[in-house]
């Protein structure tokens, strides 16, 4: 418990430390209009108890006058800072915010497969935009409010001391047990905060999936599924809503009825020392403006630490995405792929597990060629795209070392491998965008005779030519107007494009019968002469014609060769090979 505390105010310093290091000198602009204000606000009972005591009650109508005119000059100056400020809180607010974001995803395209393979989409939508909108009050304007604040209060009770001070013991007395009570108040709320939030984000992921998967879900009859466990969850958390809203009714119940004694007070006991003549009726007035520009800073200054203690669970959240550590090691002044790289991946004697410790890659060793297709294939869970996701350094190998042109993958700038390794799979990457904005993803460097070029080759042109909006038609979230096999095309077209040294095919055309799979790798053999390919197919007769084809089974190649040496052995890739066969027939 002690732990978390340190790590709350470790994040919470973090956090204003951020904001000010960022916004320095709008921060000291705030900070002296907050003084200025400050100083005027102070400045009005002294000018009214001068308006009641002096001007009214001795019949002064030019001091009336003169007095009215500065008191309204005060407030229209003061007012017209205020604006000032509020421009300069809002500027800084939503910079921050937006810097946040921006840290926040730049930092979740650093992590490890291990992290997207755990982390729940739903949570992390919570952080990214409840939990960001939660801290968005909790800035340097509450720092400076705070400053304002106690700025305020403290020359407030001085004058308070000077004009009164027996009233204000005994107003002080109440103020004491107001903030006792509002500190326990705190840290109910607090714990409260933090129970639901986790709940709201395990509804959040649920209703991410459902939308996500909107048509799966319906054509798998998976609704009342949905529902039954969304209901009950809803139910549960609206009665801990329902808990904690009345915690904050009984909290401002409480405050309001302090309030109203502080006022009896001031008017019950002030009004009979003026009938006693132990005070005058301005002296009343101001005593009792001071006692607001007392009482209402020091509300705040208490209420902001609930505000603080409700911020500081998102800003622990927050920070807990961005300090999540970096395992792939990124070296930025790393080997990096030029016009003379052969695009020779090598593997030797390579291991892998994920976290429950089974080996799911064990001793692997293989190679693979520019200007050559390698193919590989195996049963489901064998392995074969746990191979590609090493090679893109989603994870690290257990044991073992990947080589690029005799380089060890760590020697490799991460950012400018990953530009060279084009993964095309059968989980697509669909933008609800336009088609041609898809296939270049806005790469202002292609040209559209290029774009209707590869189109062409892999079979998706007549198609779009026939649309519309042709190339410019917006295909949906996730390409929801698409069937599978013209998604499949788009994504091989949109590879093919970019400039990458290795291409590879994981399941990219599952979508595709045999006829449109052969015809299209036959068509786009031309875009793979300079390029190092790898296939991973799980229907064989895309890869017969692959220079070199590795079988794997259990996490082991266990075979290796063309198709013609692999089927002369009899083992695997004979039975692999003939029993798909036999269930096409069948």
């Amino acid at each position: 418990m002690i732990s978390d505390k340190s790590t709350t105010r470790k994040n919470i310093k973090r956090f204003f430390l951020m904001i000010f290091k960022q916004n320095r000198k709008l921060s000291i602009v705030a900070f002296v209009i907050m003084l200025i204000v400050s100083a005027l606000d102070l400045t009005t009972p002294q000018i009214m108890q001068r308006i009641l005591d002096d001007a009214i009650k001795l019949g002064k109508i030019k001091l009336l006058l003169a007095l009215a005119i500065l008191y309204a000059l005060i407030n229209i100056v003061s007012a017209a800072f205020e604006v000032g400020s509020g421009y300069i809180y809002s500027k800084i607010k939503n910079g921050v915010t937006v810097k946040l974001k921006v840290k926040l995803l730049k930092h979740l395209g650093k992590l490890s497969g291990d992290y997207y393979t755990n982390i729940k989409s739903g949570n992390m939508l919570q952080v990214m935009e409840n939990d960001i909108y939660i801290v968005e009050s909790m800035g340097i304007e509450l720092v400076i409010s705070l400053v304002s604040d106690a700025f305020m209060a403290v020359i407030a009770l001085f004058f308070l001391i000077r004009m009164q001070w027996d009233l204000l013991l005994l107003l002080m007395t109440l103020e004491i047990a107001l903030g006792f009570t509002q500190s326990k108040f705190t840290k109910i709320l607090s714990r409260k905060t933090n129970e639901l939030r986790d709940d709201s984000g395990v509804i959040s992921n649920l209703v991410q999936e459902y939308i996500s998967n909107i048509m799966l879900v319906v054509m798998s009859k998976s609704i009342p599924k949905f529902f039954r466990n969304y209901i009950k969850k809803e139910k549960d958390i609206l009665k801990k809503y329902i808990h904690f809203d009345m915690i904050i009714s009984g909290n401002s119940a409480n405050v309001k009825v302090v309030s109203a004694l502080i006022t009896v007070f001031t008017y019950g006991y002030g009004g009979y020392k003026i009938i006693k003549g132990h005070m005058t009726f301005g002296e009343l007035i101001a005593f009792e403006q001071y006692v607001s520009m007392f009482m209402g800073p020091s509300m705040r200054i208490i209420r902001s630490n609930t505000t603080i203690q409700q911020s500081a669970v998102s800003i622990n959240r927050i920070f807990a995405v961005i300090d999540e550590p970096v395992i792939i090691e990124q070296d930025n002044d790393g080997e990096v792929f030029n016009k003379d790289s052969n695009g020779y991946i090598e593997f030797k004697h390579v291991d892998f597990s994920y976290g429950d410790g089974s080996d799911v890659i064990n001793d692997v060793n293989m190679k693979f060629e520019k200007g050559k297709v390698s193919a590989i294939v195996g049963s489901t869970g064998c392995g074969k795209s746990t191979i590609i996701k090493l090679l893109f350094r989603l994870w690290e190998v257990n044991n073992g070392c990947i080589y690029i042109d005799r380089v060890s993958l760590k020697k490799y700038n991460l950012r400018n491998l990953r530009k060279n390794i084009a993964i095309i799979t059968q989980d697509l990457l669909l933008f609800d965008d336009t088609i041609i904005n898809n296939i270049t993803l806005e790469n202002k460097y292609v040209s559209r005779a290029e774009v209707e070029y590869i189109c062409k080759k892999v079979q998706i042109y007549d198609f779009i030519a026939s649309l519309p909006n042709g190339f410019d038609t917006v295909i949906g979230e996730d390409g929801v107007k698409l069937s599978g096999g013209q998604k499949q095309k788009i994504s091989i077209a949109r590879a093919l494009l970019g400039d990458s040294r290795v291409i590879v095919f994981d399941e990219a055309t599952s979508a595709l019968d045999n006829v449109s799979q052969q015809n299209i790798m036959g068509n786009i053999s031309e875009f793979l002469k300079n390029r190092t390919t790898i296939v991973i197919a799980h229907r064989l007769s895309t890869i017969r014609n692959a220079d070199i084809i590795y079988v794997m089974d259990g996490g082991r190649i266990v075979e290796q060769g063309t198709h013609d040496e692999l089927i002369c052995k009899n083992g695997h890739y004979y039975n692999l090979y003939y029993g798909e066969n036999i269930e096409m027939l069948i």
